[in-house]
């Protein structure tokens, strides 16, 4: 197809839309146009949206080198250089490799114990009848785990202060500074105010904590298992070790990417089961078969607790969609595009695809006890060469988190009025829930 199909041509519309309602405005975009679709220029060059198995493949199936990532100079705006969000080519294979390791297998094993008991030091003041808000608890059990695991920081007071910071720069992350990645002249402090100001001041203040702590455990290696840590021991192919800014931009990049998306999605979870009372009650029946103090593993293991995680991770993906930039002419759902294009892997079309996904829109687990869905078809964390580094990671914790919770609670909705998704994928709106 030498004529790219028909999309919406506003680039404001589109952004700001896809940024205010970004599974519904990319789902009412699929019914009007179709699969495939194109999305405004960049640059000058053609953009397609594709959600279907064989688009997707075509996107994902292919070498590392013939796709970048697309809007790499905000991403380099917002994380850094050296942030896997930013590098491409073979430093982006070489880092992915050298960052891997305390993701997968033994190294990720290890932290299942801190995960379980983090969780229930921060929900042992939980008592019948309270109300809360799911986003909190979420927010501080996902962060808690962020200090513990991922900078190593165990000590009361200096964990105090790390939450503060961290809080701070999670919620410097606002709609303003999405649209200041957009509009480079916007990237500006502004004597100290606006969206990038509170950016960047964010971002001096934990320098300043970590910086000092980079240079103590230089000076004292003693073994740890943290991820501050295993990047501190690490060695790149010529022997080198990582500077300490590159360590800080995949640290942050690892809290912009495993905070606020494992938060919003155990968040998810809670709505759906809330709005499911039949699922709730086989997931807890699963749970209680376990024992009364089952290990990490047996949690992990758990077939319909990692169904539960997998269809909210359908549902409401932590990304609705990535894009990818061409370095080659390629045909993509059937149309030619040329080097520089876009192509837009729409998630969120994959995954209420009815052919795959009969009845799309219900949360129904079982789906994921019936078949097995290949990486074209099931994708929440991407795909390709750039598929997320911690996705593993991500569903690990996710089921040690529920799986300790909902052993002991139940927590049912003080609304049952719809949410619909916000920011970042978390909710748009508060999740009030009432603890049983």
């Amino acid at each position: 197809m030498t004529t790219l199909p028909k999309g919406p041509t506003n680039s404001i519309l589109v952004n700001m839309q896809g940024l205010m309602d970004p599974i519904g405005y990319t789902l009412r975009m699929r019914e009007r146009y179709g699969d495939p679709m194109s999305l405004p220029k960049m640059d000058g060059k053609p953009v397609l949206a594709t959600g279907s198995v064989e688009g997707l493949r075509a996107v994902f199936a292919v070498p590392p080198e013939a796709l970048d990532q697309m809007l790499s100079k905000s991403f380099t705006a917002a994380m850094g250089e050296s942030s896997l969000f930013s590098l491409s080519g073979a430093r982006h294979t070489a880092m992915r490799r050298l960052l891997m390791p305390p993701f997968h297998g033994q190294h990720m094993r290890l932290y299942g114990k801190q995960i379980c008991d983090l969780t229930l030091q921060h929900s042992r003041d939980l008592k019948p009848g309270l109300e809360l808000v799911a986003q909190d608890l979420m927010q501080t059990i996902s962060l808690q785990t962020i200090i513990h695991l991922v900078f190593g920081v165990t000590a009361p007071a200096e964990a105090a202060r790390l939450e503060k910071l961290l809080e701070d720069l999670r919620k410097s992350f606002s709609l303003g500074l999405t649209v200041t990645l957009m509009i480079p002249w916007l990237r500006r402090e502004f004597r100290g105010f606006g969206p990038w100001a509170r950016r960047q001041h964010a971002i001096r203040n934990l320098r300043s904590f970590l910086d000092p702590e980079l240079a103590r455990r230089r000076a004292d290696p003693a073994e740890r298992t943290d991820i501050l840590s295993l990047l501190l021991e690490a060695r790149q192919e010529d022997g080198t070790a990582l500077s300490d800014q590159e360590i800080f931009e995949q640290l942050h990049t690892l809290l912009f990417a495993g905070h606020t998306t494992t938060a919003g999605a155990l968040t998810w979870v809670l709505y759906f089961l809330g709005n499911a009372p039949a699922v709730l009650r086989r997931l807890q029946d699963e749970l209680t078969a376990l024992g009364a103090d089952p290990d990490p593993e047996a949690l992990a293991k758990a077939p319909y607790l990692e169904a539960v995680c997998n269809e909210t991770l359908r549902l409401r993906p932590p990304s609705p969609g990535v894009g990818r930039k061409l370095n080659a002419p390629m045909q993509i759902a059937g149309c030619e595009l040329p080097a520089g294009a876009g192509v837009f892997a729409q998630i969120i079309w994959a995954h209420h695809d009815p052919a795959v996904f009969p009845e799309s829109a219900v949360f129904r687990p079982e789906r994921f006890l019936e078949r097995t869905y290949s990486p074209f078809e099931f994708l929440p964390f991407g795909g390709g060469n750039r598929r997320c580094i911690g996705a593993a990671f991500a569903l690990y914790e996710m089921k040690l988190i529920l799986g300790t919770l909902l052993r002991r609670y139940s927590f049912e909705l003080a609304s049952k009025k719809p949410v619909r998704v916000g920011l970042q994928g978390m909710p748009g709106a508060p999740v009030r829930v009432i603890v049983r």
